[in-house]
């Protein structure tokens, strides 16, 4: 359909916050809000500084839409872009110039596997600093919608179809959405989780849960926490290692339990000696029911209250998944 789920308005506006584009090509408008996001959190944002950007003709960062699907554009779409182009985007986007950010709002999964992975492959080369998309993680059997045969979907994505693009980062949102960030070479590996205000009880919760690992893992020691990526960067300990991980950042949870199974034992090669969960992962323990279970099985709980729960990986640990 025109629209996209709205659980990733968050994360993709804070993403786009710190990339600071001076160009964009959304591909997919659809009903254009992703345009005007765009829009109102790049120029109409700096109008807080320079009222001047408030108006069209003052507008800095260039924002350029592709839509195979002509009835939906409105008015309203071409005041807010700078260029919509009609058409293909797999033939389009080859011969447009080159934006800093590309961004694909469930579109890849309208596309067979193939073409979607060329699509992915052209918006990476024309892009100066990363390509932003969404898509569904479950198959939803959509069919032609609005009188448009693009609607249909025509294939299912998983995290590891963007690990192929190297500094990926890949997130799950609300347990149904796959966002990935396929980030260029020297650009800065943005964070996807927004900053959210801490409550004060959280606030507490977080100064015990320092506590308890100073007390408990030696900051020199290599460990493995699974926080949702809202906590890491609060801790003191420089060698936390995000789950799942790859190069460095945090990768978006495992597409299941064996996939987490062996994420584990992969790090604990590699020098892991605990894993720590904290409170808002805690979900995963029900989620992973058989990861968890393995974990009680093979290691030590060390430590269990409302906070954190923490495993020894060097107590009874075995070789393989």
């Amino acid at each position: 359909m025109p629209s996209s789920r709205p659980n990733v308005i968050p994360t993709v506006i804070h993403l786009v916050r710190q990339i600071k584009p001076r160009s964009i090509l959304d591909v997919g408008i659809g009903f254009g809000k992703w345009g005007h996001l765009f829009r109102e959190y790049t120029d109409i944002n700096e109008a807080e500084k320079d009222p001047a950007r408030y108006r069209r003709r003052n507008w800095r960062v260039r924002i350029d839409g592709i839509e195979g699907h002509a009835a939906y554009l409105t008015p309203a779409h071409r005041y807010l872009y700078n260029d919509v182009h009609v058409g293909d985007a797999c033939v389009l986007i080859r011969n447009l110039p080159r934006y800093d950010l590309i961004f694909m709002g469930d579109v890849i999964e309208h596309l067979e596997k193939a073409a979607g992975l060329k699509l992915l492959r052209d918006a990476v080369k024309k892009a100066n600093k990363a390509v932003i998309l969404s898509t569904p993680r479950y198959e939803t059997g959509q069919s032609d919608l609005c009188g448009n045969a693009l609607e249909r979907h025509r294939s299912l994505w998983l995290a590891k179809d963007f690990s192929r693009f190297g500094r990926a980062i890949v997130k799950t949102v609300d347990r149904a959405t796959l966002l990935a960030v396929l980030v260029k070479p020297g650009t800065r590996m943005p964070v996807c989780a927004p900053q959210m205000p801490m409550k004060q009880t959280d606030a507490r919760r977080l100064r015990e849960c320092k506590e308890e690992l100073i007390r408990l893992v030696p900051v020199t020691e290599p460990f493995i926490l699974v926080d949702e990526e809202q906590l890491r960067s609060e801790l003191p300990h420089a060698r936390a290692i995000p789950f799942l991980e790859r190069n460095g950042g945090y990768w978006g949870p495992p597409e299941d339990d064996d996939a987490a199974i062996d994420e584990l034992e992969r790090l604990r090669r590699t020098g892991a000696k605990y894993i720590t969960f904290t409170w808002p992962a805690f979900w995963w323990l029900d989620h992973y029911a058989k990861f968890t279970a393995y974990l009680r099985k093979n290691c030590r709980c060390v430590l269990k209250d409302d906070k954190l729960l923490v495993f020894d990986l060097q107590v009874g640990m075995t070789s393989g998944g």
